[in-house]
């Protein structure tokens, strides 16, 4: 396994990409990404996202333990993209090791502790950072050229002294190409609403300008609850209570609808399974013109949230 550092020079300091070594030894140079027919036709794939929990002050002191769980959960589903929030350098490193061999790569993005740095780190001793990443299926046509590090805190429209001081939030994104398809990773700050507002509104704006035409798979942690503002920013307008963004949410309990209320239940659907203690801050959300077949929030010994896993036709 080699690690290799992705994009231009703005990103050798931030950005982490494992892609795999020859039967012969180390690679001198990235493989190319395999790249998907562009009329490649409809399949089920699963995809997933998950909050590893690096920067938990329980589970963010562990090691490979850690990493190795969700490699076996991806050898286990070979979905065809998850997102992963609050891992870790060292991590990404164990979990390119352990999947490049069943064609995946693996990115992960320090974010910095504060505007200008250091990068933050997790729980553990030399992590090599903090932040979010992807785990993409080769064969799906994703392409590690197209890595961006989308920044949400810096552009949020709050007070610069304040957001300074903040975790520097991102978006983390990668396409395939051929198939006009787009996987991002988002988390967003726990401990400041008005904040977290604003960079999930920066984050509709990237998905909405960005990658418009795309269909759009998007994991995260948005650190509140489904019926909140912040919520608001991802939910398609059809949702209601508020709802201004274009995308499904997988675990909705309406499914495949998107309406304000369930039919049954006369419950907004916007609700989901709860994935960090008795709620639900974790989201999986897809193009609503994505066939959900089955959405699940599953479970984890290594982190205090829990999966999302769904299979969608792609």
């Amino acid at each position: 396994m080699r690690l290799a550092f992705a994009g231009a020079l703005a990103l050798l300091a931030t950005a982490l990409v494992t892609v795999p070594a020859s039967a012969d030894g180390p690679a001198e140079v990235a493989a190319p990404a395999q790249t998907a027919p562009a009329q490649a036709a409809p399949a089920q794939y699963q995809i997933g996202t998950f909050n590893m929990a690096g920067g938990n002050a329980e589970h963010g002191t562990k090691g490979d333990e850690a990493p190795e769980a969700l490699a076996r959960s991806v050898r286990d589903r070979m979905p065809a993209v998850v997102a992963f929030q609050e891992g870790c350098g060292d991590w990404t490193f164990a979990l390119g090791n352990k999947l490049g061999a069943q064609g995946y790569d693996v990115f992960m993005s320090p974010v910095l502790q504060r505007a200008g740095g250091p990068n933050a780190e997790c729980r553990h001793p030399n992590s090599s950072g903090f932040g979010n990443g992807l785990i993409t299926r080769r064969d799906i046509g994703f392409d590690p050229n197209t890595y961006r590090e989308h920044e949400l805190t810096r552009n949020a429209a709050v007070d610069p002294a304040r957001k300074d001081l903040k975790e520097q939030r991102e978006m983390l994104c990668v396409t395939a190409p051929a198939r006009r398809l787009v996987a991002c990773s988002v988390h967003l700050t726990h401990d400041d609403r008005t904040l977290r507002i604003a960079e999930a509104a920066e984050a509709r704006h990237v998905l909405t300008v960005e990658y418009a035409g795309y269909t759009q798979l998007v994991g995260g942690d948005l650190n509140d609850d489904p019926l909140s503002a912040v919520a608001d920013q991802f939910y398609d307008a059809g949702y209601g209570f508020g709802a201004r963004g274009g995308l499904k949410e997988s675990d909705s309990i309406c499914g495949n609808e998107i309406t304000p209320l369930s039919n049954i239940y006369r419950a907004p659907c916007r609700l989901g399974e709860r994935t960090h203690g008795s709620g639900k801050i974790d989201y999986l959300f897809v193009s609503p013109q994505v066939d959900v077949r089955w959405a699940d929030a599953t479970s984890a010994n290594h982190s205090d949230h829990v999966p999302l896993w769904a299979e969608v036709t792609l």
